[in-house]
């Protein structure tokens, strides 16, 4: 009989794209991931995996695997949610599901996660919501690996996230983003910057916008925290792009950046993104449907109502 870890693993790699980003998100090893490979293979008789350049891609008869290890997966999900329910002996709510796991980035858990769980305890009773804090690429991840149902993501213009087999897209809103400079400060170009990582679509927007302003901004606070950049505006170190979350109660003397271009200010759309293929327990607690007019989760609309009422500085 097949090996339902191994199976897993088997999946982890091909929603992960390589042994070593499937063992990081796993908290092992690559090498540990590479043997328990090897013995699916020799119990198997077939070769999963072929050489890629440095890395390795899955075989026609691994992949073909991994959509059936879809299927025995939802399978067993579903029948631990109904082990769960009879050991509690509580039903359901309206939406029929149990639980739902939530990830998403740090300014939607301290701008609208606690309305969002006040909404969805009036709206939709019978949910019982878990979240952890993921930043947009990890909490992808984290649902595409089952570990989550729905992520709450965001983008930036220009740097949108690319679709992933798997993964239905629900946009919520959007969030103005805002360039500010410290009170008393001279010109954009002429002051430090506190910007998120280079890495991220905030830094690379953000820098675009700069540039496009014709300036090279010099950066000298890094942090993905927009509470850190914030601080650091308020005190007067730094400038700073602060999302409307962030920037809610800013004081008076704090100014929006006068010579950035688009008005000042961009938006960034939030996307609630979920799982196209789960246990039937949580299904119809998310959008499963690519079609507007199709059903909606009973976690989007309070996100999306939320977010609509969130306040703008």
């Amino acid at each position: 009989m097949l090996d339902v870890d191994k199976l897993t693993l088997l999946r982890e790699v091909a929603v992960h794209g390589g042994i070593s980003a499937a063992a990081q998100a796993l908290r092992t090893t690559p090498s540990n991931v590479s043997q328990q490979l090897r013995r699916l293979e020799g119990a198997l008789g077939i070769a999963l995996l072929e050489a890629r350049g440095r890395g390795v891609r899955l075989t026609p008869a691994a992949e073909a695997l991994v959509r059936r290890t879809e299927d025995v997966l939802a399978i067993l999900e579903e029948a631990e949610a109904e082990l769960a329910e009879q050991r509690t002996g509580r039903g359901g709510g309206p939406s029929g599901a149990r639980e739902v796991r939530l990830v998403g980035f740090h300014s939607f858990a301290v701008g609208l996660l606690g309305d969002v769980v006040a909404r969805l305890g009036r709206s939709a009773p019978g949910l019982r919501l878990v979240f952890e804090e993921r930043e947009p690429e990890g909490a992808l991840a984290e649902v595409l690996a089952r570990r989550a149902d729905i992520a709450v993501v965001d983008e930036y213009a220009g740097y949108p996230r690319p679709p992933a087999a798997g993964i239905v897209r629900i946009g919520i809103g959007h969030e103005p983003v805002v360039p500010y400079l410290p009170a008393g400060s001279g010109a954009a170009a002429e002051l430090d910057w506190a910007m998120e990582p280079e890495s991220s679509d905030a830094a690379r927007w953000a820098l675009g916008l700069c540039r496009s302003a014709g300036f090279e901004p010099r950066v000298r606070y890094v942090s993905p925290d927009p509470s850190v950049h914030r601080r650091l505006l308020e005190l007067g170190h730094a400038a700073a792009f602060l999302p409307a979350t962030a920037a809610a109660g800013l004081p008076r003397r704090v100014r929006a950046a006068p010579d950035l271009p688009g008005g000042c200010t961009a938006s960034t759309p939030w996307c609630c993104a979920a799982a196209r293929s789960g246990p039937r327990r949580t299904r119809r607690a998310a959008p499963r449907s690519r079609r507007r007019s199709g059903p909606r989760s009973p976690l989007t609309t309070p996100c999306s109502r939320r977010r609509r009422a969130a306040p703008l500085p």
